[in-house]
C-alpha cells in the first residue's frame, strides 16, 4: 500500500531518522486495512508537500512546523474545540491525591465522539462557572492559558473531558466540513488539499493529500493519518483556509465574511472572533 513516506520529500529527512522511518514503512505495508480504511485510503492522493504548501507558507509567513496560520481572507473566526462533561461522575474522586495536579490528562479522540454519558459543555458555560474569560485577551484558544488551569492549588475536575490538544474533535470536525461544503464552489465535489504539519510525524515529515471535500468526513479512517485532524484545509480556488495549531484547542477559519458569519451563527459550533488574533 502507499505510505506516508513514499514521496520525494523524504530526501529532506536527516539520515539518522531514515532507519526509523524505513521500519515504520515496512510495518505499514504489512497491515491489512479495514473496509473503512481502504475506502479512505483510495479517496485521497498524496502530493508533494513542498510544492503544495508554498501558498499557505507565503500567506502565513511561517514554516508550518505547527501548521500555517492564515490572515483574515478578508474575515476570520476561531472555533473552540468541543469539551464534554459527565454529570453522573464525581468532579473529584474520593481517593484522588490532591497534590496540585491539574487532573486534565483525559482528552477525547478527534475521530470518535465520547460515550453517551458525556454531554457537550460549552466554553462560555465553563467560563461562567470558573470566572475565567472564554479566551484570555491576547491569547489563542488554549485551555492551558485559562487561569483555573494554571492555578497550582486548584485541581481540574475529573468529570470534564477536553478535546485532543492540536486536533479537532469528531463532532466539530463533521459540522465544520458540512459548513465548508455549503460555502464551496462545487459543494462536496470541491477539490481540496489537506496538510498535516511536520510536527505530527517524527518532527520532520509534512504530508499533503488532495481529494474531494465531501470525503473529508472519513479522513480519520486513513491508515496513515489517524493520530490528528489536519493542520490546514483549503480548496483549490483558495477562497478559504482552516488552521488547527498543533498545541491549541481551537481552529481558525479564514475566508469570506458570509462563511465566517455562518460559522459564528452555527448552532452546533462554538466560535468567536478574536480581535487580537485576526
Amino acid at each position: 500500500m502507499q505510505d506516508i513516506y513514499g514521496y520525494p520529500d523524504i530526501d529532506e529527512v536527516p539520515p539518522v531518522m531514515r532507519d526509523i522511518l524505513a521500519k515504520d514503512k515496512a510495518e505499514r505495508a504489512a497491515r491489512v486495512l479495514t473496509p473503512e480504511e481502504a475506502a479512505a485510503f483510495a479517496a485521497w492522493t498524496r502530493v508533494s508537500a513542498g510544492a503544495e504548501t508554498r501558498w499557505p507558507a507565503e500567506l502565513s509567513g511561517d514554516d508550518g512546523l505547527l501548521g500555517f496560520e492564515p490572515p483574515a481572507l478578508p474575515d476570520s473566526a476561531w472555533i473552540l474545540h468541543a469539551l464534554y462533561e459527565d454529570p453522573r461522575r464525581p468532579a473529584f474522586a474520593d481517593d484522588a491525591d490532591d497534590d496540585g495536579d491539574d487532573g486534565d490528562d483525559e482528552e477525547s479522540s478527534w475521530a470518535t465522539r465520547p460515550g453517551p454519558d458525556w454531554q457537550r459543555l460549552r466554553w462560555s458555560e465553563l467560563a461562567r462557572r470558573t470566572g475565567d474569560p472564554v479566551v484570555e485577551e491576547g491569547a489563542y484558544p488554549d485551555r492551558h492559558q485559562l487561569p483555573s488551569c494554571r492555578s497550582a492549588d486548584r485541581r481540574w475536575p475529573d468529570n470534564i473531558l477536553w478535546s485532543d490538544e492540536g486536533s479537532l474533535d469528531a463532532e466539530t470536525w463533521h459540522q465544520l466540513v458540512d459548513l465548508l461544503i455549503a460555502y464551496s464552489p462545487d459543494g462536496p465535489d470541491t477539490r481540496c488539499l489537506v496538510h498535516f504539519c511536520r510536527n505530527m510525524f517524527y518532527y520532520h515529515v509534512p504530508t499533503v493529500l488532495t481529494g474531494r471535500l465531501g470525503d473529508a468526513h472519513d479522513i480519520s479512517y486513513h491508515p496513515d493519518l489517524m493520530a490528528y485532524s489536519p493542520s490546514n484545509i483549503w480548496p483549490v480556488d483558495r477562497s478559504w483556509v482552516t488552521f488547527t495549531h498543533f498545541d491549541l484547542h481551537g481552529t481558525k477559519v479564514a475566508g469570506p465574511t458570509p462563511l465566517i458569519e455562518a460559522l459564528l451563527g452555527h448552532p452546533g459550533l462554538e466560535a468567536l472572533r478574536l480581535p487580537w488574533k485576526p
